[in-house]
């Protein structure tokens, strides 16, 4: 039973220490210096991994909304592996999972915004 007990702790402990865990080879990007050089920036998908119900109470315009719930089920309707993405998201931690779950299907070009 103490044995299953610290299995269980240490595999909490492992998710936990996982979410806070560098990115390897993630650039970002400034918010205010994509809204200046928006013209650069043309040939990147943006996608915005809010929930459905947060982006429709304030879209982001020319953004793709997928929320990270869904992110790993329909990237393939909006998204090609070869394509530069950007993710826009309320937090860090949402980001890199983002980032985490497209690598994971081939994705290499991935930028946050900060």
């Amino acid at each position: 039973m103490i044995m299953l007990m610290l299995l269980i702790f240490i595999l909490g402990i492992f998710i936990v220490v996982r979410q806070f865990w560098p990115v390897r080879n993630l650039e970002y990007i400034d918010y205010q210096v994509f809204l200046r050089q928006e013209r650069d920036f043309r040939q990147y998908k943006v996608i915005d991994i809010r929930d459905a119900t947060d982006y429709m109470a304030n879209p982001t315009p020319d953004t793709i909304n997928i929320s990270l719930g869904r992110l790993a089920f329909t990237w393939e309707k909006y998204l090609l592996r070869e394509d530069n993405v950007i993710i826009m998201s309320p937090g860090m931690l949402q980001s890199k999972k983002a980032v985490r779950i497209l690598r994971k299907h081939g994705f290499d070009c991935l930028y946050v915004m900060k």
